[in-house]
């Protein structure tokens, strides 16, 4: 997400679990909040020494200023979630290794049409899953000159197609999830403003033939279904409040997406969501345990 504080810890996004031995394909038996994220191979593995780990942590900071997402499987088509991120200036699949985690040195460039805004650009990435209906992930794009874009027909390593939403607007804009939100089965927009901090729903119109959504009813709030985008949390949503927001499928069993936040003291937050209008939130993480995070993905 974008506009964040800096992080002490960069090694793993927001992995909070640091490995207790450097052999990662063994149980320690210890606890922790969650399991790193991403690990590389040994680089000083004898290969001839079958007892030496075959993988090692993160050097700190590989993932410092890095754009993070996730939501569908763009590997082959192995049926395991895979991790998109902008990192030096280049877009990247990390392929899961379907324990929840990536290894890093298998990753493989993703390349993008002509007509594509550069990697380097980028304020915002966010993956859709597959809203068009053609079998394979999509991912929107908002660049630091406030450009709504949207990636499809993702095939053998790159997008077929970069379609440009909205020349302008979007710099004060954060994108929370496209997701089917009022539950028609067609994928809606919901992005929070920093000129009111607000929620806003933009509700997608289907496509007229091969399913999915119309992507230009994405486009504007006019060309909506609703023909308006909707308040789905009127006040309390600048980022001064909350720096970072992720939308998730279905987290508490409602059908319906959720979101995470991440906010200015360092808690985070579990906000159901509901067809309409954001839930009550929980808090999960407390005060200050999260202040140095940097990225939701």
């Amino acid at each position: 997400m974008p506009r964040c504080s800096s992080q002490r810890d960069a090694r793993a996004g927001l992995t909070d679990g640091t490995p207790s031995s450097t052999d990662l394909t063994k149980g320690t038996g210890d606890l922790h909040i969650s399991m790193p994220g991403a690990y590389r191979n040994n680089p000083d593995r004898d290969p001839n020494n079958s007892d030496e780990p075959k993988f090692s942590p993160l050097p700190t900071g590989y993932w410092k200023d890095a754009l993070i997402t996730h939501l569908g499987d763009s590997y082959h088509g192995d049926g395991v979630q895979d991790l998109i991120a902008r990192l030096g200036g280049k877009l990247w699949l990390y392929s899961g290794d379907g324990y929840g985690a990536v290894n890093v040195d298998r990753r493989q460039e993703i390349y993008l049409p002509s007509t594509a805004p550069d990697p380097a650009s980028y304020s915002q990435i966010v993956s859709a899953g597959d809203i068009t209906a053609d079998g394979n992930p999509d991912l929107f794009v908002i660049t630091t000159d406030g450009q709504l874009w949207v990636f499809t027909g993702y095939e053998g390593g790159s997008y077929q197609a970069a379609t440009r939403l909205a020349s302008s607007a979007w710099a004060d804009r954060d994108l929370v999830s496209v997701q089917d939100v009022t539950g028609d089965n067609v994928a809606d927009l919901l992005y929070r403003t920093d000129l009111s901090g607000r929620l806003l729903l933009r509700t997608g119109k289907a496509a007229t033939s091969g399913g999915g959504v119309d992507l230009s009813s994405l486009a504007s709030a006019a060309a909506s279904a609703g023909g308006a985008d909707g308040d789905y949390a009127a006040s309390g949503w600048y980022r001064s409040d909350i720096r970072l927001i992720r939308g998730t499928p279905d987290v508490n069993g409602d059908k319906i997406p959720d979101i995470w936040a991440l906010m200015a003291d360092g808690s985070a937050r579990f906000y159901p969501g509901g067809r309409s209008a954001i839930g009550t939130p929980a808090t999960v993480i407390a005060s200050g345990s999260w202040t140095y995070k940097q990225a939701l993905g």
